[in-house]
């Protein structure tokens, strides 16, 4: 049976007083401008209920008690007047109650609560009920005054550009949700929220392709909306985003739950900005501090977990602590153990992103590392486009020697061919680098990508690489040295008898 409506909103009265008379109440405008957007996003008008004749003082109606098991989902507007009404709060008691005894409080893995802050107010003063959710925020705090300032016209251009933006945020999370539960519905005809018990969380359909799970790492207030903007990205791309709830303020609480959340991840990514940001009590350690030590903890012990470190550009800071932290970042093995550390624009860590996302759904389907040590070992054989026909000699003899040769691809995807590329370093055994019409740009660029090869995440070193270096008589090649990587000399032309000595090192490595 399908819900009657598909939410309620719960409010203080308060809260949708007017500053000008005429203008409609901010629950009003919420109210149409939700109301509108769902309808965009679920393909109909949504059926939107909220008693507009409430005050602070009236009684719970058994009448408002009564809707509770055919609506869908509850919007709970949280401010100061919110948490000190005693209908307020037994509102989403009753709601939350309600559900549990139905399908559950989450679907999905998804709460059917959404708890939108319109002002702030302590953690500890929230409805405990909703406690542990993360809110939707429509406010700013200034850093430099720390005022808060609710998303509104009436405070600029930016701050209604930020109140659509959360909203339409809010409102896909809302439409995906409401067609689980029509599904829900269509599947299981028979099903009424209020005759069949379930657990607190329950998932209509099983999932063959199970979401990548990304920690996005909590940041300071001025980076706020730009991980905002990277979570949309990733859920856009259906992974599942951790923390999704809220986190302790004791130390020891908050870092024992991150722990556990990094358990269930694949990739953490860190926003580091100019604040220090939040010091849970029982620390001098800031919550981005924190939680960097776990995620490189994990990478120590785990070489497949990825991790992205994102510093912005002309990035500007006075507090000495994130100076400190920053310095740690860029120069510290244990603090940037196993990321990769960019300091680029955002549109640069969007690319990442999005290139560690790739790999990580590769890397499921891939089982070439399973089998790796029962196959024969593998040759990445690198060079320019330009050479792709001159190898050829070099990759049948070393094919004829018992070796998987791999050669680079160059059509197709920009960001699928350099993942292909960091996929071959990642599992390869040996490496060569053919220099021969590529430059010397090709040649610097190709030997820094050979140092990284552990940020690709390659858990054990490269049995063996070396490069071929064709066309040695030529003036830009005839003083050509490198510290570190055995060079190979053709003069001439191609003759088995060069690579002999790499070969045979191959092989012996083999055994070891």
């Amino acid at each position: 049976m399908k819900f009657e409506k598909d939410l309620l909103i719960s409010y203080a009265h308060i809260d949708n007083e007017v500053f000008i008379e005429g203008e409609k109440g901010w629950i009003t405008a919420f109210h149409r401008s939700l109301e509108i957007r769902l309808a965009q996003l679920i393909g109909r008008k949504p059926i939107i209920w909220r008693d507009a004749k409430l005050q602070g003082n009236d009684d719970f109606s058994q009448e408002i008690l009564d809707q509770f098991p055919n609506i869908a989902l509850l919007v709970s507007i949280v401010s100061p007047r919110y948490v000190r009404s005693d209908w307020c709060v037994k509102e989403v008691q009753e709601f939350s109650q309600v559900a549990r005894s139905g399908l559950g409080m989450k679907i999905d893995n998804k709460s059917r609560v959404f708890k939108v802050v319109k002002t702030p107010v302590p953690l500890e003063e929230h409805p405990e009920v909703i406690r542990d959710l993360l809110g939707y925020e429509f406010f700013h705090v200034d850093i430099q005054t720390g005022k808060t300032k609710e998303f509104s016209k009436h405070f600029g251009p930016e701050s209604e550009r930020a109140y659509w933006v959360k909203l339409d945020d809010m409102a896909h999370d809302m439409a995906e949700l409401i067609r689980t539960l029509e599904k829900l519905a269509t599947d299981r005809p028979g099903l009424h929220s209020t005759t069949c018990k379930s657990d607190q969380s329950t998932s209509p359909t099983p999932r063959e392709d199970v979401p990548i799970t990304v920690y996005l790492a909590e940041t300071s207030y001025d980076l706020n909306s730009y991980r905002e903007q990277i979570k949309r990205e990733l859920l856009a791309h259906g992974c599942r985003v951790l923390p999704d709830q809220q986190l302790s303020l004791f130390a020891p609480e908050f870092t024992e739950k991150i722990r556990h959340m990094m358990d269930e991840c694949e990739l953490s990514i860190h926003l580091i900005g100019s604040e220090y940001g939040l010091v849970p009590e029982g620390t001098d350690k800031a919550r981005s501090v924190l939680q960097n030590e776990v995620a490189a903890q994990k990478s120590s012990k785990q070489k497949e977990f990825q991790r992205l470190i994102w510093i912005p550009t002309s990035l500007s800071v006075a507090d000495e602590r994130q100076r400190r932290f920053l310095e740690l970042i860029k120069n510290d093995a244990f603090t940037q153990q196993g990321a990769e550390v960019l300091e680029t624009s955002l549109a640069e860590l969007t690319f990442a992103i999005h290139d560690h996302l790739a790999a990580g759904k590769n890397q499921r389907q891939d089982t070439l590392q399973t089998n790796h040590k029962k196959q024969a070992k593998s040759i990445y054989l690198i060079c320019d486009q330009q050479d792709m026909e001159a190898i050829a000699v070099l990759e049948n003899f070393l094919f004829d020697q018992g070796f998987d040769v791999i050669t680079p691809v160059f059509e197709g995807d920009e960001v699928m061919i350099r993942i292909d590329h960091q996929e071959n370093l990642k599992t390869c055994d040996a490496v060569i680098l053919y220099y021969g019409q590529g430059s010397e740009l090709w040649l610097r660029a190709k030997m820094r990508e050979l140092i990284k090869i552990v940020g690709y995440g390659r858990d054990t070193p490269l049995l063996q690489r070396a490069i071929y270096l064709v066309g040695s008589e030529e003036p830009g090649k005839k003083r050509f040295r490198v510290q570190g990587i055995p060079v190979i000399y053709e003069k001439e032309a191609f003759s088995p008898a060069l690579f002999h000595d790499f070969i045979k090192q191959l092989r012996v490595s083999e055994l070891e």
